[in-house]
C-alpha cells in the first residue's frame, strides 16, 4: 500500500524524452501554422492579381 505513495524521481532520460517531445509539438505546430501563412499571402497575392491591383 504504500508502494502507491513513494514515487520514484524521473530519470534524466525520462526527463529529456519530455523535452524533445514538447519540443518536436512545437516545432510540428509552428510549421502547419508557417504553411497556412504562406498559403494565406499566395492567395492573397493571387487575387490581387486577378482583380488588376499589382503592388
Amino acid at each position: 500500500m504504500t508502494d502507491d505513495l513513494i514515487k520514484t524521481p524521473p530519470t534524466p532520460i525520462d526527463e529529456a524524452e519530455l523535452v524533445r517531445a514538447r519540443q518536436r509539438s512545437r516545432a510540428v505546430v509552428m510549421a502547419v501554422l508557417l504553411g497556412l501563412f504562406v498559403v494565406l499571402v499566395f492567395a492573397i497575392s493571387i487575387v490581387k492579381i486577378q482583380l488588376g491591383h499589382g503592388g
